[in-house]
């Protein structure tokens, strides 16, 4: 059975002679598997496809097993602004290693969506693009209720625990623990719905690795 999508290629792993195993977001099937064939220099649209961060039209052909094998597609968007800055690539990684790492339900079509999107308006700000599409995951799998308040209290939230906005006094020590500032910087992040909104946020190494810390954790 053929099927149609598209979908954006986040790792190639060789197979065979000149054959590839790819891992695809795609925006019907979430992220699947396809092997594609006969890849040499001579057709330099399925090296566009197999190349990381493209966006490809796909057709695909569905067996039995989960792995799809690739039967025809076209290049949508080589995304070669990436490849301007080691910041845009990294960021980008980061991205991408974040939807192969985590069990989330990845039939979502908003995923692709979202990614599309902030591979696209990575050099805003890579750093607050990165950390926004992370909240934005754990947001929209509802593993991160992130609000003003304290979850049991009208105090202030301060910190995250168990996914849950908690003020310091009903936070233990197991909760991630935000300065009101960056806490207030986590709900543009989060919520903002304008990339002109991330483009002057200051993100600092500190609350960098606290983002990462709490994804991990949640997912």
């Amino acid at each position: 059975m053929l099927v149609k999508t598209q979908g954006i290629t986040l790792k190639a792993t060789p197979f065979q002679d000149r054959s590839k195993i790819l891992q695809i977001l795609t925006k019907d099937f979430g992220l699947i598997s396809v092997i594609i064939k006969n890849l040499s220099k001579k057709n330099l649209n399925l090296l566009s496809i197999s190349s990381l961060f493209t966006v490809s039209e796909l057709v695909l052909k569905k067996a039995k097993s989960d792995i799809f094998t690739f039967r025809d597609g076209s290049l949508i968007e080589a995304n070669m602004h990436l490849r301007k800055d080691l910041k845009f690539i990294n960021g980008a990684s980061f991205m991408t290693k974040a939807i192969l790492s985590t069990n989330v339900h990845h039939k979502k079509e908003s995923h692709y969506f979202l990614l599309k999107s902030y591979l696209k308006n990575i050099s805003i700000n890579p750093d607050a693009i990165f950390l926004s599409f992370l909240l934005k995951i754990l947001s929209s799998e509802d593993f991160l209720h992130l609000k003003t308040q304290c979850n049991i209290c009208e105090n202030l939230a301060e910190s995250i625990q168990q996914g849950e906005s908690l003020c310091l006094k009903h936070s233990n020590d197991f909760a991630i623990k935000f300065s009101l500032e960056d806490f207030k910087k986590m709900f543009v992040l989060c919520f903002s719905k304008s990339f002109s909104l991330l483009e002057k946020i200051d993100i600092s190494q500190n609350l960098k690795e606290k983002i990462n810390s709490l994804f991990q954790e949640l997912i």
